[in-house]
């Protein structure tokens, strides 16, 4: 296999990997709804979500930056 089908086959696992630790976390948040305020959860998803968000946008800039160098 060349490189760049290795690469291909990296990043179709690593979005696998994401979907499922979505489907693991979205339940236990639910139940920790349960005994905590939904509001309270509420914003600690949100803040979550923006983390990740920021998390990804700065990698694939990261990314961009080293490929184009």
């Amino acid at each position: 296999m060349n490189d760049a089908t290795l690469q291909d086959r990296l990043e179709r696992i690593e979005r696998r990997q994401n979907l499922v630790l979505v489907l693991l976390v979205v339940p236990y948040l639910l139940a920790a709804a349960e005994f905590v305020s939904y509001l309270t959860i509420g914003i600690a998803g949100t803040v979550a979500l923006v983390v990740a968000y920021v998390g990804v946008a700065v990698s694939r800039r990261r990314q961009q930056n080293a490929a184009s160098r």
